[in-house]
């Protein structure tokens, strides 16, 4: 098996989920020109890695965008900004912890394997910044 990681930015809301599925895909696409390979009989894993401790990457519903709004409002009940926490931002590290900084993905036949209502999401809990992520492609 080998690795190939293509890195990726992106601009950020105050908090928020950035779709990057397409960004994700156009990496693997990346990979395979550059290998020299077949996308028709390419197949592989990717990982998407988030490398900060107040932001996030996850797998949702991307057909309506409440269901993101919904999320961010259930996390912020959750975990409300409070004069208890001792650090400004403990509550985008705790949102951070949970949501999780991997993702894997499958790819067939040169494409990511997701769901019809499926996307890939950056999730900001502590912007607006200047993102950096990771896409780790395994073949």
């Amino acid at each position: 098996m080998a690795n190939i990681m293509k890195t990726r930015t992106l601009q950020t809301p105050v908090q928020g989920f950035v779709g990057i599925t397409h960004e994700v895909q156009y990496a693997v696409q990346e990979a395979v020109q550059e290998l020299h390979l077949d996308p028709e009989t390419f197949e592989a894993s990717v990982m998407v890695f988030c490398p900060h401790t107040t932001a996030a990457v996850t797998i949702n519903e991307n057909a309506d965008p409440d269901v993101q709004r919904d999320f961010l409002l259930a996390l912020e009940r959750a975990f409300p900004r409070g004069p208890d926490f001792r650090h400004n931002n403990s509550t985008a590290h705790i949102k951070s912890s949970l949501i999780g900084c991997t993702q894997i993905i499958p790819v067939h036949e040169g494409k990511l394997v997701l769901g019809k209502m499926q996307a890939i999401y950056f999730c900001e809990f502590d912007g607006p910044r200047t993102r950096t992520f990771y896409v780790q492609i395994s073949y």
